[in-house]
């Protein structure tokens, strides 16, 4: 009997995740395409003659090699590949309309689940027969398009084979069909497309403050969700049944990540440990409007999980302006009248804060963080040059490995957090400090999937830093917008930075990993990134040096933007930062022996005929950036 290929693929992907408020959103957008494809791989990996080659599951079932790597991490792709070698045409047609219909089924439970849920909350009655019933049908019916192929070939042209079922699988989506879906009242205040959830008796905010009042870890004030949003924002309820692990997980805020190296700093201090453990119990005394005690404790990032654990509150209260009338009343509903009434301990708070700052650390908390977005470069190419399916498998089977690799890099040994890590894919949250440690060992960890005879696989990477109070969604478009333009090099493998500052701001620059100095040499910018940032954090250098070679150098761009004469601009340069040194450091040979091979690697990346004098720049002001928010104890600048 002949063999055929099945390709099956869940969308929209990318704006389902994006549509995030909290890192929660993140996890959750990924976790559900992740447990809905392994949920479409179940129904058909045990079928006679049927191998699963993407992705690799071994010989057990999806959730089986899910659960042994691990269940509460999103890892499977939106897609999968299949080969069968027993079922015709026919039966795998079939087949695959199971799969599909048990794919849409498993969505329906889980939005089911939710808003059985939201409306035992708000109303404790009957919502079928009813408006919120006929917004339920319409907004998670036809939500997620699934599609399908199924390619007959044979082992000989593997290939062309898989070319091809691709091909037909772009065909399918470009025939998808349309649903007709009328939206009216008030939007959805997470995706701003669909109509909030509500029974369509008068006003449809009612369920919603009632709702954010009894769950505010679900929903704040004046916030309001479609079905679909609110299936996401609840689905953690649902996977909670399924798997126990996921009851007791715990998803860091932005600003958990932005101060997780101040809290670092603290945890390696006794004194200050002993304030700011003072400053948790002050902070978990404060109660709303209502008189409900706030929840304001919460897990650290994985590597501090040990280290701080029951006393630890949010990062977002170590900034000054979180005890601000303003902040209280608007993000953890004290009301003015209510906080008149604890200004005592309002006081006390802020007293310890600054006595952690100015006593202890040293420094104030970090406001900004760094979202990650990895992919592998020529994916598609890499796996059509397989012979056959085994090959293809193999492929899988290091994308896992990776997999394995990542979480501990971004979660056991360095200050960040992991959101998705499948097949080339990865997407994850870091704090400044640990930034570019975690994108040089992201980088060279990633497999060689060519083999040993051909050239080594590489990956981009797009990065953006931004305020914690940036909107999520925001900062996740623009660090994807920086990987397309790192895709968009010759010969990809390149990096690409955007910095949000909270003023409106924006500085981004994308460079290649590497780079070859005058005598041939790699030139590993990340290595030389970290040498800079080092060399200011230690007052080694100021950022000064960074404006006049602006002012300087701005006029010498020819039209594309390339800077002319790069032997005067490799001098200057080095004139400007060593006047930018302090006194100390003029007389020390081995600092200045750091920054002149600094100034010499740096000049291979102004060198390079694609960069851009304004995007040099970028450069510097990136890594100065990197280096005044991620602090330690030595930074203490005498030249500033």
């Amino acid at each position: 009997m002949t063999e055929n290929l099945i390709l099956f693929t869940i969308t929209p992907v990318q704006k389902f995740i994006t549509t995030a408020r909290k890192t929660e959103d993140l996890w959750l957008g990924s976790y559900i395409l992740s447990y809905l494809n392994a949920t479409a791989i179940n129904q058909i990996y045990n079928k006679e003659g049927v191998k699963i080659i993407y992705p690799s599951i071994e010989n057990g079932s999806p959730f089986e090699s899910w659960q042994n790597a691990d269940i509460t991490l999103p890892s499977f792709p939106n897609l999968f590949l299949a080969m069968s070698e027993n079922l015709s045409i026919d039966e795998l047609t079939q087949t695959m309309r199971y799969v599909e219909a048990a794919v849409q089924c498993e969505f329906e439970k889980m939005a089911k689940h939710a808003v059985e849920i939201f409306v035992k909350i708000v109303n404790k009655g009957a919502w079928d027969n009813t408006y919120a019933a006929e917004l339920f049908r319409k907004q998670i019916k036809h939500f997620f398009e699934l599609y399908w192929v199924v390619s007959s070939g044979c082992r000989g042209e593997y290939k062309d084979w898989y070319a091809k079922t691709g091909t037909r699988l772009a065909s399918a989506k470009n025939c998808r069909a349309f649903y007709q879906v009328n939206e009216s009242g008030r939007k959805c205040s997470l995706c701003g497309d669909r109509e909030i959830f509500h029974n369509g008796k008068g006003d449809p905010m009612k369920w919603w403050r009632r709702f954010a009042q009894r769950r505010a870890k679900y929903c704040r004030q004046d916030e309001a969700l479609c079905t679909v949003c609110l299936t996401k924002r609840l689905a953690g309820e649902y996977f909670g049944k399924k798997h126990p692990e996921i009851k007791n997980l715990s998803f860091q805020s932005t600003s958990e990540v932005a101060t997780a190296d101040f809290k670092l700093q603290i945890a390696d201090d006794d004194e200050a440990t002993e304030t700011y453990k003072k400053f948790v119990e002050a902070v978990s005394t404060f109660k709303d409007t209502n008189n409900n005690k706030l929840e304001v404790t919460v897990d650290p990032v994985p590597k501090l999980r040990e280290i701080q654990k029951s006393w630890n509150v949010d990062g977002d209260w170590l900034f000054e302006e979180s005890f601000s009338e303003q902040n209280l009343e608007r993000y953890h509903g004290i009301s003015k009248k209510v906080q008149m009434e604890q200004r005592v301990v309002i006081s006390q708070c802020d007293k310890l804060r600054r006595k952690l700052i100015n006593n202890h650390i040293g420094f104030d908390a970090s406001r900004y963080f760094a979202v990650i977005v990895l992919d592998g470069d020529g994916m598609g190419q890499t796996i059509s040059q397989s012979e056959d399916s085994e090959a293809h498998t193999k492929i899988s089977s290091k994308l896992n490995e990776y997999t394995t690799k990542v979480q501990q890099i971004v979660e056991k040994d360095y200050l960040g957090k992991l959101i998705y890590a499948g097949g080339d894919d990865v997407l994850a949250l870091a704090n400044l400090s640990d930034l570019l440690k975690i994108l040089c060992r992201l980088r060279w960890s990633f497999p060689n999937l060519n083999g040993e005879d051909n050239p080594a696989s590489t990956a981009s990477v797009g990065i953006c830093i931004a305020h914690c109070k940036v909107p999520l969604g925001d900062v996740l478009n623009r660090a994807r917008a920086m990987e397309r333009e790192a895709k968009s090099v010759d010969g990809k493998n390149a990096v690409g930075i955007a910095l949000l500052k909270h003023s409106g701001n924006i500085s981004q620059t994308v460079f290649k990993w590497k780079y070859k100095d005058e005598s041939g040499v790699n030139i590993d910018m990340i290595t030389v990134s970290q040498t800079l940032v080092e060399i200011i954090k230690k007052g080694e250098v100021s950022k000064k040096f960074m404006y006049t070679f602006r002012e300087v150098f701005a006029r010498l761009a020819n039209r594309n933007g390339v800077l002319e004469l790069p032997h005067l601009v490799e001098a200057e340069l080095e004139r400007l930062i060593r006047r930018a040194t302090s006194e100390t450091v003029c007389s020390d040979t081995e600092i200045q022996q750091k920054i002149h091979n600094n100034v010499q690697d740096l000049t291979a990346l102004l060198a390079n005929e694609r960069m851009k004098f304004s995007d040099f720049v970028s450069f510097l002001e990136i890594i100065n950036f990197i280096a005044r928010e991620a602090k330690t104890d030595e930074t203490v600048s005498e030249t500033e």
